[in-house]
């Protein structure tokens, strides 16, 4: 059931996208803003009761329901999942604007891909500029960000509905991720709890994410990205995603350490076109010891965009087939 539920919801979604500003959505962050307020006593354990009342205690209210809905007739259990996978995925919450960055860029407009770029990023509640960035720097944050979003939209979900029962497990990750968002700025209690928590449970997911990213890439530079990159990032956890898909797109997406040395040249776009190489975020800076020194490097161009819509897609496509294979195991035990 798991897999037909998962494939009529992306099916929904792509028929009828869930608007980033919905109702579901706003309420699960309301619900964090008040619990922030209201239990806001500077002790670490009131973060910790208000992280458990907005986050496991909706995803154990989506495993109650669940359960009777299961109890009455499958059917009912199989819509429940679909409606429960159409509000926690969302593909087409950023696919768009990177779909418009590449259409900007193909009429080369680079002023256009800015400002749909900057339009992401404020969604997101990123303070990155993108007004002065050339169009490496414009493909390699869209590249960044769209990994990223794909991870936490689509991957991480997959991962923990397939590993909880019934719906739960996308619901408890959906829901992580929102208390993150609200109060991961946070120096109290609210802000270490809500981080520690969506670390832990995004540590697997992330490493399966980049798995993934292997098997259908570039494999060996994909598991060295994330094996010898990811630990310099600032976000660790965000760096074995976005180094993973790096490596098995054959590009950086991020800044190239002075101690490279010209042993083989950087092969950059079109110089007219592409300024200096800058980190796609603050969260990209890597240590220069980190680096290797005859390392060959490529930056990120717009025909790297739509490799990088292939790279998700197969991705996609791969573990939804592994689920496709863990149902028809389950069916036939």
């Amino acid at each position: 059931m798991s897999f037909f539920a998962l494939l009529l919801a992306f099916l929904a979604e792509q028929v009828r996208p869930l608007p980033r500003s919905n109702a579901v959505h706003e309420a699960a962050r309301a619900a964090c803003r008040w619990a922030g307020h209201a239990l806001d006593a500077g002790s670490r354990g009131y973060a910790v009761l208000g992280w458990l009342l907005v986050v496991l205690a909706p995803a154990l209210a989506v495993w109650v329901v669940d359960a009777l809905l299961w109890a009455v007739h499958p059917v009912l259990a199989l819509l429940f999942h679909v409606l429960v996978l159409w509000f926690t995925l969302g593909f087409r919450q950023f696919s768009h604007h990177f779909t418009e960055i590449q259409f900007a860029l193909a009429r080369g407009d680079l002023n256009l891909a800015r400002d749909h770029l900057q339009q992401w990023l404020r969604a997101g509640e990123s303070r990155v500029s993108t007004e002065n960035m050339s169009v490496a720097e414009v493909c390699r944050t869209a590249i960044e960000e769209g990994v990223v979003a794909s991870h936490r939209n689509v991957y991480g979900v997959l991962f923990w509905y397939a590993v909880l029962p019934g719906a739960t497990g996308a619901a408890l990750y959906k829901l992580a991720g929102i208390a993150r968002q609200e109060w991961g700025a946070r120096t109290d209690g609210f802000g270490e709890v809500a981080r520690q928590a969506f670390l832990i449970l995004d540590w697997i997911p992330a490493r399966m994410t980049a798995v993934g990213f292997a098997i259908v890439g570039n494999f060996e530079d994909a598991f060295y990205g994330w094996r010898q990159r990811a630990a310099a990032w600032d976000d660790p956890q965000r760096g074995v995603i976005v180094e993973s898909a790096a490596g098995a797109l054959g590009v950086r997406l991020a800044a190239v350490s002075s101690a490279w040395q010209p042993g083989r040249p950087v092969q950059e776009p079109d110089p007219g076109l592409v300024g200096p190489v800058q980190p796609a975020s603050a969260a990209s800076e890597f240590a220069a010891a980190s680096e290797v020194p005859d390392e060959p490097v490529r930056a990120p161009d717009p025909a790297t965009l739509q490799a990088a819509v292939g790279l998700l897609w197969r991705a996609v496509v791969l573990w939804m087939a592994l689920l496709l294979l863990l149902s028809l195991v389950s069916w036939a035990s």
